[in-house]
């Protein structure tokens, strides 16, 4: 009986292991995922000619999909200038950053999701002594195993005092 109960363990065990990892949708770990930005970095004017950091913050979730290589990318892109918020709303409601004249592009940030980054997550942006101003989209592009997705729902205004 003994010998019965040890060898349906050795045979149950892996077929175990084997099933977990064919069910990726029901494999969960924690994942650390950044958020843009502080208020602060959003509502100030920023200004032509000076370097400007978004400064990150990290949260974790359980989640239940498996990033098989954990590298994770944010690219952060400046588009405009829009005359106002309405003008840049509906722009990128037409088509994200077809009206934009200027684009600046930020430092970008890799990143492994299953542990948190040990320094905060800052996003540099060197702005052209020359950059017209007005209201730009702060479009995010985060690239993962799955590819990447677009997150343009943040505006920053670029100016003189």
């Amino acid at each position: 009986m003994r010998r019965v109960l040890r060898w349906t363990l050795v045979l149950l065990l892996p077929a175990t292991l084997l099933s977990a990892c064919w069910l990726p949708g029901r494999t969960t770990y924690t994942a650390f995922n950044l958020t843009c930005c502080t208020k602060a970095d959003l509502d100030r004017l920023w200004q032509p000619g000076t370097t400007v950091e978004l400064h990150w913050m990290v949260e974790s979730a359980s989640v239940s999909k498996l990033n098989p290589t954990h590298r994770v990318s944010i690219t952060a892109v400046l588009g405009g200038p829009y005359s106002d918020q309405d003008a840049l709303k509906r722009a990128i409601q037409q088509a994200p950053s077809a009206e934009a004249t200027h684009a600046v592009q930020g430092s970008v940030i890799a990143m492994d999701d299953r542990a948190p980054p040990s320094t905060t997550p800052v996003t540099t942006f060197l702005l052209p002594t020359d950059l017209p101003p007005g209201y730009y989209d702060l479009t995010l592009i985060w690239v993962d195993q799955d590819g990447g997705t677009l997150d343009p729902l943040r505006s920053v205004r670029v100016g003189t005092q």
